[in-house]
């Protein structure tokens, strides 16, 4: 019974050092936000080969926006897609590690910010995870 609770107290332990070093990932991606302001949305998570994540967020006319995407490389190159309301993709793309991208939109609406991960080639055993974030500055 000891060891269960040794093996319950690790996984606890090392999920929350995930999770604190993810948000460290982060916060180190905001520099790369300059000259727009933060909207104080910063998501991070750790993701595995063949995982994706979504962010709806709310962007508004007039404003223009940068939205910065980092992953660590051992994940590989990770797709971002943009989706409006019904579920259209408006902005894909593909990148290792950084994506930046500038952009308004003509009128006030919410989109969601879909990351998938590409899936582990067949000859590994063991999916790989990394941390991911998605920051959103305006001006």
């Amino acid at each position: 019974m000891k060891n269960i609770f040794r093996v319950l107290f690790l996984v606890l332990v090392y999920n929350t050092a995930g999770y604190s070093q993810c948000n460290g990932f982060a916060k180190k991606s905001i520099t790369k936000l300059k000259p727009y302001l933060n909207t104080q949305q910063v998501f991070s998570t750790v993701l595995l080969n063949g995982d994706k994540t979504q962010l709806s967020s709310t962007f508004y006319y007039g404003d223009e926006y940068r939205l910065l995407i980092s992953a660590e490389d051992q994940l590989g190159k990770i797709q971002l897609n943009v989706k409006d309301a019904q579920g259209n993709v408006v902005y894909t793309t593909k990148a290792y590690g950084t994506i930046m991208w500038d952009f308004n939109v003509e009128a006030s609406q919410d989109l969601t910010l879909e990351l998938i991960t590409p899936p582990a080639p067949e000859k590994e055993t063991v999916d790989k995870s990394g941390c991911v974030s998605i920051v959103i500055g305006f001006k």
